[in-house]
């Protein structure tokens, strides 16, 4: 079973000031993680998509916590942005492996 771990463990903006040279790009852990599987989805389909990105976003509220809105709406934003290009990565695998597979049926029909 496929499964990608959302290493959402972002800094808040209070461990981003005290980074110093910190770009604001950078990444930077507070310790938490949260698992998200997606071994049940298949990524060719959109839908599957939206549901790993909303379970993205479900993970990273929860390595997110904060009593400041900014700071949890910042360290959201970051999380979700660190793991976007293998999430990206994931879903054009299973997009190309799904038109792999239906041009090997079509060609096996003529």
């Amino acid at each position: 079973m496929f499964r990608s771990t959302l290493f959402a463990a972002l800094g808040s903006l209070a461990l981003i000031a005290t980074a110093g040279s910190a770009s604001a790009g950078e990444f930077i852990s507070n310790g938490r993680t949260s698992e998200v599987r997606h071994g049940d989805l298949n990524l060719s389909k959109a839908s599957d998509q939206r549901e790993l990105r909303q379970r993205i976003s479900r993970a990273a509220n929860q390595v997110c916590k904060s009593t400041d809105h900014a700071t949890k709406q910042a360290c959201k934003t970051q999380a979700i942005a660190h793991v976007e290009a293998p999430v990206n990565a994931a879903i054009a695998r299973a997009e190309t492996s799904e038109r792999y597979a239906d041009a090997g049926a079509k060609g096996m029909q003529n």
